[in-house]
């Protein structure tokens, strides 16, 4: 009888940390999908850019340092920014960035949903982008947004 009492509690203890495994794999994908059904670092069509949580205004670089080092840290994360300033296309990576008095700059990745390499602003354009702050990969955060919240205000010419 003692060995069966020990056996069903040996099954309840192996039954609650099987449930247990489960709900941390269901919070891990939730939490890498950006916690919003969107897919892939989340961006869903749901989000209101209306609500901006954060302006960085154009000539603002303390701001945009302040700001993007807040959301390269991952606290600014499901938060809506808009951000003016100039976009920066080294290589593969699309920047929205400001520069300093000694000709620092700072800024962040941003990423038009539904676009094309060419539908993208080019280096050095003057923009306005709104957008919310996803992970894009773990540790990894930028801006995303939509082609209808990219304001090219002076295009580089």
């Amino acid at each position: 009888m003692a060995k069966a009492k020990q056996n069903g509690k040996t099954m309840a203890i192996g039954i609650a940390v099987a449930v247990l495994v489960v709900v941390a794999v269901v919070v891990a994908v939730i939490k890498l999908s950006g916690g919003n059904g969107g897919g892939e670092g989340g961006g869903s069509g749901s989000v209101d850019y209306s609500k901006v949580d954060v302006t960085v205004e154009y000539g603002d670089y303390d701001t945009m340092y302040t700001q993007a080092k807040a959301i390269q840290n991952g606290e600014m994360t499901g938060k809506i920014v808009k951000i003016d300033g100039i976009v920066s296309h080294p290589l593969s990576k699309y920047s929205i960035v400001e520069a300093g008095e000694g000709g620092n700059k700072i800024g962040t990745e941003f990423e038009i949903e539904g676009a094309e390499e060419s539908d993208y602003p080019e280096d050095g354009d003057h923009v306005i982008i709104t957008g919310e702050v996803i992970e894009k990969q773990p540790l990894y955060f930028i801006i995303k947004t939509t082609p209808d919240y990219v304001e090219i205000v002076d295009a580089e010419e």
